[in-house]
């Protein structure tokens, strides 16, 4: 009867071992997570794709009265982040010559004025045009330039507000720098990346 409970347990432990085994040569996974496609980041209308991409997470932010946030960008993309204190902080994404900055910190703010808009009072930036983008959290944003689009040597990025556009964001001011030779389908990258913004 010693000997009963022993055998009972290697019983057991052979049986897992064996389960384990079988479902590892059927390439069964217990892992029930799916890889993220591209389109769940974002959905560029010119530029739809079907193939996986691997992403990652980037968190920042929660700085003064700015709140943290959420981005989810492509792995081949790069995070730098840089302060010099705790009331500032920059994170950059990097991917090549594309950059995508988001600061917060302690600065004022201006109003973004678009083709018909009466000239600001206060301090103001003027564009030529835009692209609108839509965040998770219905955010309103637009990715701002003056001349043509591919041409331009950086865009500013304004938000919607109750006071109008301007900037910085609610997430701070946001900035796109880009080659002098680039493409719309990194242009629609980073766009995504921006779509996918959302406060945690």
């Amino acid at each position: 009867m010693k000997y009963i409970t022993p055998i009972l347990l290697l019983i057991i432990i052979v049986l897992v071992v064996a389960l384990f085994f079988t479902l590892g040569r059927r390439g069964i996974s217990l892992d029930k997570s799916e890889p993220t496609r591209t389109s769940d980041i974002a959905t560029p209308s010119s530029s739809p794709t079907t193939s996986l991409e691997s992403t990652q997470k980037i968190t920042g932010g929660g700085i003064l009265s700015f709140p943290k946030y959420e981005l989810t960008v492509g792995s081949d993309w790069q995070l730098t982040r840089e302060s010099q204190g705790q009331d500032n902080e920059k994170v950059t994404l990097i991917k090549g010559s594309y950059k995508i900055s988001i600061l917060q910190g302690g600065f004022g703010g201006s109003a973004c004025l678009f083709p018909g808009d009466l000239d600001s009072e206060g301090p103001s930036a003027r564009f030529d045009s835009f692209k609108e983008i839509t965040s998770k959290d219905g955010d309103l944003f637009r990715r701002s330039w003056t001349g043509e689009e591919l041409s331009a040597s950086g865009y500013g990025i304004c938000q919607k507000t109750q006071y109008g556009w301007g900037s910085p964001s609610l997430y701070g001011s946001i900035s796109f720098t880009t080659p002098p030779t680039k493409t719309r389908a990194m242009l629609d990258e980073m766009d995504s990346i921006l779509a996918s913004i959302t406060k945690i």
